[in-house]
Parts: structure tokens; sequence; C-alpha cells
């Protein structure tokens, strides 16, 4: 499969962080179940040291770029920051099940914004950029994402990230006026009647 990755998106990102994709959504599931659970907490807390692991493997992955020309490394360093935040935020959220007001997934959107703002590779970055932008508290960070969307939209001539917009939009909306605290970005679209398909 490394081979199929480098061939079709120029190894962007590279097979370690989808392996990372694959291991975080296989905690986020397992969760999810021990959660409705009786009696799991024990199972959920032996868990959590490889959802640390997890974490610290994201924050520390270095992908080669051995192979990249020189005139595209920033922009594939941008990419990679970008897929990097977007991982650290599914984690945070969908395993760890912080709130979007929360400092991890704020610094997370913080760290992003620059390198968003400086991509130009927007193939492959569409899930990322979607688990990046549906905590997006600030007025700044939010017009960021669209705008970018809208470039990427542009530039890719489909229509997925004009539907990801909509739905951002939506879910800001709904968590704006979330007097709990306790939305979170995958209740909000079932509750809404949602359906959300991302492609890379």
């Amino acid at each position: 499969m490394a081979s199929h990755q480098s061939h079709w998106w120029d190894n962007l990102p590279d097979y370690r962080m989808h392996l990372f994709l694959r291991e975080a959504t296989e905690y986020s599931i397992t969760v999810d179940r021990l959660r409705a659970a009786p009696e799991s907490m024990d199972e959920l807390l032996e868990l959590m040291p490889h959802v640390t692991d997890l974490i610290n493997k994201i924050q520390n992955w270095q992908p080669d770029v051995s192979a990249v020309e020189p005139e595209y490394m920033d922009s594939v360093q941008h990419f990679n920051e970008v897929w990097r935040q977007g991982m650290l935020c599914y984690a945070y959220s969908d395993i760890y099940g912080l709130a979007s007001s929360h400092c991890y997934l704020q610094a997370c959107v913080e760290a992003s914004l620059e390198p968003f703002r400086k991509l130009t590779w927007f193939q492959a970055c569409l899930f990322p950029v979607f688990m990046i932008a549906v905590h997006c508290q600030t007025d700044e960070a939010r017009a960021c994402f669209e705008t970018g969307l809208t470039r990427m939209h542009t530039s890719l001539a489909f229509q997925g990230p004009l539907s990801v917009t909509l739905t951002l939009k939506r879910v800001w909306e709904y968590l704006d006026h979330d007097q709990t605290g306790k939305a979170r970005w995958r209740d909000i679209i079932r509750d809404l009647g949602m359906e959300l398909n991302i492609l890379l």
C-alpha cells in the first residue's frame, strides 16, 4: 500500500500518517463502545496510555522529504503540518472527548492557521482540514478556513470543499448557541440529519 500511496499522492502524507489515522479510528471506535458499556472503566483506563503513545507519535512525526524538489519544500512542510494538527484534533476530540473550546484543540487550530494560509498542495488534505476547522471558534480562524476551502474548490474544480464549508457553517452556528458546552461535531451532524462524506 505504501507504494500506491507514493504513486498516487506523491507520498503526501506519508504512509505512517495513514497508519496513525487507522490507529486513531480504531481507538475512537473502541472508546465509543466502552463508554456505552457498563463497568468498562478499567478497560477504558488501560487504553489511555496507548492513545498517549499515538499522540506522541503524531507530534514527533518527521516525514521523509528527501525526494521533494527544493522549490516545493515549503508547500510540503505546510501540508504535513496541516495533517499533523488535523490528526491531533481528531485524537483530542474523538478519542479523549475534549470540547472544541479546550485549550489543546484551540492550540491545534492556532498552529494550523499559517500553514493552511500558505498551503498550495490541496490534494489529499480535506479530512485534516475539516478536523481542524470544525473546532474553530474565532471569526479569524473560521474565515481562514472558509477562504482556503473556496480556493481548494477553485483549484481542484470539485464540490467537496463547498459541501464541507456548508457543513462547517451549520456546526459552528450550533456550537455558538450551545449553552451546555457538551455538543460534539458528530452528534451535531447526526442531530441535524446531515451526511458527511469527506474524501481525502
